[in-house]
């Protein structure tokens, strides 16, 4: 079915600026109920863009059926909705997919496969090499839990990107650290990840504030921290000092009390990455090896500044208490999360206002902020054997160029900064660019598998135990990641269309 042509994005952009209504640090502190979330309608599109064009020559794939594997991810309708029900999301989700079916004379198919069994499971090696081996051709993309398409990667279930002859991962849409981070040498690339999927974006891990706490305790504003570089390790622990209270009298810290940071155990691997640190580096050939990040001092350094701040009384941390509503309810000053966690029910329907800073710099010394992205992003590929590379390829350029035209102005620009930006400037939308740049993605996270999950776990178990066997742990796993990581490179090579 043909949708009407949905909002002209620059415009929509526009009209919502001046229809939000913003307060100051001193507002009122329901001001973040007052958003684009409650915006369902706006002007037809038009046929100009300030966004760059793909160079896909006029393609037609006669009507083909064409499938994708996906997975159940966390984030609402990422890859395709049944209807355009006049929410942004749905719309720019549903006009990508027509103009994609459009451009390429294709029926789109989105092969939705349970969360648990695709996550987690093996649904996506089962269909790789039933594809691969059997002759089954069903796929010409996959699109899953990141760790799962990496480990197809590794056992030769994809194809070589560079062998695609209509993508071009230069292109803007494509996310360069993504695919940095599946480079194996000069010409091998076998993941990527960017605009096809808004996931990149929700999937950024950073950290929440409680804009009424800082008030109450007379804190410094985090943006302006941010934007000043004074947002340090060292300064989010001065900041927590002094908040814990035991609300319910108890007499000891639990999950109906009020605290100055919590996480759960999964998101402090984010810590690591969140500095810009890399557990895998590219050496002068672009080939990926172990980073110099993981033995350095400033790494040791990172590691004791952040076992201070779980020390401390008001830091909450509970191996079996992954409660959201801790912060969603107003009782703690800083979570550490993805930044989709504005779309959950109990942070979209709380009372509190907040906003998102990245996660803090090790020092004031250092010029960026970076975003780790968490487990769940999504990574796509293209199985090693489909009925033709020239359609696979051309869709997974089409998706892409169109959700960076489409999609990601919309989630971005207006699902996202807008919908908690209680400033009366600019400054969240400041911030997220700032972190939107500097997404991370690391070979070693995304191969976790690999390395028998220690890329993504040496980091938080040592910030978990709160004991520092850090430096003993690695030296004592030097060799053998070397010679995992020698054999992800030697399947990999070997994989070449």
């Amino acid at each position: 079915m043909k949708a009407k042509r949905i909002p002209c994005l620059l415009i929509a952009v526009l009209m919502t600026a001046v229809t939000i209504a913003h307060c100051g640090l001193e507002g009122d502190k329901t001001a973040v109920t007052t958003t684009a979330a409650e915006i369902t309608a706006a002007p037809e599109i038009t046929e100009t863009s300030l966004f760059m064009n793909d160079d896909l020559p006029e393609l037609d794939f006669e009507g083909a059926e064409v499938k994708v594997f996906c997975w159940e991810s966390w984030d609402q309708a990422e890859f395709f909705v049944e209807e355009d029900t006049g929410e942004i999301l749905d719309s720019v989700i549903y006009e990508r997919n027509l103009k994609v079916e459009e451009r390429l004379n294709i029926d789109l198919v989105w092969v939705m496969k349970p969360r648990g069994s695709s996550a987690y499971g093996s649904d996506l090696k089962n269909a790789m090499v039933a594809q691969n081996f059997s002759g089954d051709l069903i796929y010409d993309l996959v699109a899953c839990y990141g760790a799962r398409v990496a480990s197809c990667a590794v056992d030769g279930h994809l194809s070589n990107l560079n062998d695609a002859p209509y993508m071009d991962l230069s292109k803007p849409w494509y996310s360069e650290s993504a695919i940095a981070a599946g480079q194996l040498g000069k010409g091998f690339n076998y993941v990527f990840a960017g605009d096809i999927s808004y996931n990149y974006l929700s999937r950024m891990s950073g950290i929440f504030f409680n804009r009424g706490m800082i008030n109450d305790f007379g804190l410094e504003d985090p943006y302006k921290l941010v934007l000043d570089g004074k947002w340090t390790i060292d300064k989010l622990h001065e900041m927590i000092d002094g908040t814990y209270v035991d609300l319910n009298g108890n007499g000891k810290a639990d999950k109906d009390d009020q605290f100055g940071i919590m996480t759960a155990s999964d998101q402090m691997n984010t810590l690591y990455y969140g500095t810009g640190s890399h557990f895998i580096s590219l050496d002068e050939n672009g080939a990926p090896r172990l980073s110099d990040d993981i033995f350095s001092e400033r790494t040791m350094m990172i590691i004791e500044k952040y076992l201070g701040v779980f020390a401390d009384p008001a830091a909450f941390k509970h191996p079996t208490v992954d409660d959201t509503t801790i912060f969603d309810t107003g009782r703690s000053l800083f979570y550490i999360y993805p930044l989709g966690h504005v779309n959950d029910a109990t942070l979209r329907d709380s009372q509190i206002t907040y906003g998102f800073i990245p996660q803090p710099k090790p020092d004031e010394n250092e010029d960026k902020y970076h975003a780790s992205v968490t487990n769940a992003v999504t990574l796509f590929g293209i199985p090693l054997v489909v009925e033709s590379m020239d359609r696979a390829s051309a869709l997974a350029e089409c998706l892409s160029s169109e959700g960076y035209r489409l999609v990601s102005p919309a989630v971005f620009e207006i699902v996202y900064k807008v919908k908690y930006n209680y400033s009366e400037g600019s400054e969240q939308s400041e911030i997220f660019d700032m972190m939107r740049q500097n997404v991370v993605f690391d070979f070693g996270k995304l191969f976790m598998d690999s390395f028998a999950g220690f890329t993504n776990g040496v980091i938080s178990e040592t910030l978990w135990s709160g004991k520092n066997k850090y430096a003993s742990v690695v030296a004592s796993k030097r060799e053998s990641w070397e010679n995992t990581l020698q054999k992800i490179i030697e399947n990999l090579t070997a994989v070449k269309n």
